[in-house]
């Protein structure tokens, strides 16, 4: 009784007591705003009738059916209707602009009335669907309940065994001049016997064919020429399939075509007739390149071109070309048309007309930084573009950046202050450059050569300052949609620490194993990183898929990263003699081998409901020249992006607490980090109104090290899972769709040490300065 007593006293001292309660009590009745007659519409149920015989996927087919029943109702928050408070509580402003204009048009949503629905109309739409799907004896009746001035509507369904495909029969050599590419078709098909009946997968199929028959170079053919035949009339629930010609196809549909002339326009200009201009017409591999400005070298855009003259057309190659063209990342818009040279000709004249995006540009931003180590402050960017470097659509871009951050806690006596200024130049050209010939003409998107060099300086106030200098030489490149790689062969690093503080130092001497890492040293490395994403994926099963949304997606994330092995067998090998550490150029280089995996796993429930999961694992290991892994290298936990009930890189390594030992004295200036990485999150994520969404999750992890230091407790033991931090807390959204601002608070329930559930107590001010951490940051944790 105490506790509670404390907690509302919290509420009312701090003013959020009253608004609670009003929000509260109008929310609640929102129904006061109502007409006379008028009644909320609450959606509608789904309820099968199968007369006791057994029919699957009910489950599957009420969730599907639930897409064409509109309109849709009122978002709801623990009963209430928050967005139909907030369109009533502006009044009956028009303008968007205002606070009353912002509360109506993102914050409020006009009411859902049971007259906006229309049942019986509906009912059909949902008996119509049913038998695209195979129930062919189907019937839906809808009824009407309403409880005080709630309604929602009942659709029941007779629902009946739906009927399967027995046999699936293809054009025959006799009735058509296709039969011999026909023969072929069957082998992909989307169609199989004992499916059920599904006209959207037919229509799929008939998309299929069509684009495998402009493959073989079948231009004007078109899928409305297929037309599918179901004979019902088998008996058992089974169904026939016979797929035929539409009569009277036009001749030129039944004729291949052959690519003839082919003219590329780089520089073509929308708002002018730029075709008609008198231009250098040049020949570069039997391609016309209608040179206008001598804006590119010809090769590289005739290179990416697969509509090759002489050539049967293809639309698969129509395909490539515009993906290659578009990727290249200097056109605007990208146009390819085809004209028959003759009337009866069977040569088709092929026009590339290319629109470039305006070659150079500057760009300036002011942001508001959120780090993943809890700073924030602002910040000033600008980028110089230019996008066709060197004549061969090359993009070169110089960035300078400068920021101040602060990291303000609770559990920081003091604000911590930093100051970053940086630059780095970029160039990124759209093709391998390799000492092998690579060939990627077949593959949709183009891979990239990346050059880069930078320098970055960090000057943590009263401290000390990192500086570092970077240079790297690699590649990127997507296999598929959901499937990208990137490689750097060459990934240097020269880090420099100086302009320590005295306390700084003290704790350097006290930790060796800190100070080895905050070294003077130069990272000589190679890594790789795989990215497998589902929800980019792009099927032909999505043709028929009539979701809005995935219900389940992956995403995996792996990273290899080694350094300093070649180039210390090479020194070991001519100086055997030297016990080490190897240097270069009078400074030590860093020698380890390091991994880590990033797996997320989304269930989508609905259209308003997902849950987000998470589980890294990482680890590196430092051997040969190196004691320790490279500060900059090193694993860290905790933050608002990762435990968010703990301030940024603060938790472990292992047992060891640094807010509790005296050498910090409360600071935590330094990022606790360690070799090996684990953590898991747990996020369940809802709408609340339009714009305005919450999180409730739950975070675990920890940090360790192989061997322990003068950290007790660092080292990774059997008894790890015992180690871990545990949190939770909930969040608000503002998903302004460009970008998402997010507010979480959370609190802890275990230290690495063990559980602190119990002594939980949100009345105490001084429990809440020491646990609640308040976390801002923008985009989704994960």
């Amino acid at each position: 009784m105490q506790r509670r007593n404390n907690i509302l006293k919290t509420f009312a001292s701090s003013g959020w007591f009253v608004v609670l309660a009003a929000f509260l009590l109008t929310g609640c009745t929102a129904t006061g705003f109502l007409k006379e007659g008028d009644s909320f519409y609450n959606g509608a149920e789904i309820d099968f009738d199968t007369h006791g015989k057994r029919v699957g996927r009910r489950k599957a087919l009420r969730k599907d059916l639930q897409t064409f029943i509109y309109p849709k109702p009122n978002n709801t928050f623990f009963g209430m209707r928050p967005g139909v408070w907030f369109y009533f509580i502006a009044g009956d402003t028009k303008s968007k602009k205002g606070i009353r204009g912002f509360i109506k048009n993102k914050l409020g949503q006009p009411p859902v009335l049971l007259k906006d629905a229309t049942p019986e109309r509906t009912a059909k739409t949902l008996n119509g669907q049913l038998n695209n799907q195979g129930y062919f004896e189907s019937n839906v009746t809808a009824k009407v309940e309403t409880k005080k001035k709630n309604s929602k509507v009942i659709y029941t369904v007779d629902l009946p065994r739906p009927y399967r495909l027995r046999e699936i029969n293809y054009p025959a050599g006799r009735d058509s001049t296709y039969a011999a590419i026909f023969r072929t078709l069957k082998e992909e098909s989307l169609l199989e016997p004992r499916q059920r009946y599904d006209l959207q997968r037919m229509e799929a199929e008939q998309q299929r064919i069509e684009k495998v028959l402009k493959d073989f170079g079948f231009y004007y053919f078109d899928d409305r020429y297929l037309i599918f035949e179901a004979d019902s009339t088998v008996g058992d629930h089974k169904v026939d399939l016979t797929l035929r010609l539409e009569k009277g196809i036009p001749p030129r549909a039944r004729k291949i075509y052959t690519l003839g002339e082919v003219k590329v326009y780089p520089n073509y200009a929308l708002s002018l007739d730029s075709v008609n201009r008198v231009s250098k017409t040049i020949d570069v591999e039997g391609y016309k390149y209608v040179d206008e400005g001598n804006m590119f070298r010809p090769k590289i855009i005739t290179d990416v071109i697969n509509l090759t003259p002489g050539d049967r057309y293809s639309r698969e190659a129509q395909d490539l070309t515009l993906s290659h063209l578009m990727g290249l990342g200097v056109f605007k818009f990208v146009n390819v048309k085809f004209s028959e040279e003759r009337q009866d000709s069977s040569i088709l004249h092929t026009d590339v007309f290319l629109t470039p995006l305006k070659k150079k540009s500057i760009r300036g931003e002011i942001q508001g930084v959120s780090k993943s180590n809890n700073f924030v402050g602002p910040g000033l960017t600008l980028t110089f573009t230019n996008r066709n470097f060197l004549r061969g659509a090359e993009l070169f871009q110089l960035k300078l950046n400068t920021a101040y951050e602060v990291q303000i806690s609770k559990q920081q006596q003091t604000p911590l202050n930093s100051f970053e200024l940086g630059a780095e130049a970029s160039l990124t050209i759209p093709r391998f450059i390799t000492p092998i010939h690579i060939d990627y003409s077949a593959r949709k998107y183009l891979p990239k050569t990346v050059i880069k060099t930078g320098f970055n300086l960090q000057n943590r106030v009263g401290y000390y300052r990192l500086s570092s200098i970077n240079a790297a030489y690699g590649y990127t490149w997507r296999e598929t949609i959901s499937k990208s790689h990137e490689f750097y062969p060459i990934d240097l690093n020269y880090v420099r620490t100086d302009k320590r503080s005295q306390q700084f130092d003290d704790l350097l001497a006290e930790n060796p194993v800190l100070r080895n890492s905050f070294e003077n040293q130069f990272i000589l490395g190679t890594r790789y990183s795989y990215t497998f994403n589902t929800q980019l994926v792009e099927s032909q099963q999505q043709q028929y898929d009539r979701r809005t949304y995935k219900t389940h997606s992956f995403y995996l994330n792996g990273n290899a990263d080694v350094a300093g092995n070649f180039l210390h067998a090479v020194q070991r090998q001519f100086d055997k003699d030297n016990d080490g550490p190897y240097e270069i150029l009078g400074l030590p280089y860093s020698e380890y081998v390091k991994g880590d995996v990033d797996f997320r796993y989304y269930w989508q429930l609905d259209e308003h409901n997902k849950i987000a999961s998470r589980l890294i694992v990482g680890a590196g290991y430092a051997f040969g020249n190196s004691a320790t892994l490279p500060y900059v290298k090193q694993f860290a936990i905790g933050g608002s992006n990762s435990i968010r009930a703990f301030p940024a890189r603060s938790i472990g390594p292992g047992l060891y607490n640094a807010r509790q030992d005296s050498l910090y004295q409360g600071q935590l200036f330094v990022d606790q980090r360690g070799d090996i990485k684990l953590e898991g999150n747990l996020e369940y994520r809802f709408d609340i109104i339009r714009m305005l969404k919450g999180a409730v999750f739950i975070d675990a992890g920890n940090i360790w090290l192989w061997k322990e230091d003068n950290r007790r407790g660092s080292a990774i033991s059997s008894d790890f899972l015992n180690q871990l931090a545990v949190g939770t807390g909930f969040g608000l959204r503002f998903d302004f769709s460009f970008f998402v601002l997010r507010f979480d608070t959370a609190f802890p329930l275990r230290q690495p040490t063990g559980w602190v559930a119990k002594d939980i107590d949100f009345g105490s001010s001084t429990w809440r300065g020491q646990n609640l951490v308040f976390n801002i940051a923008i985009g989704y944790p994960f």
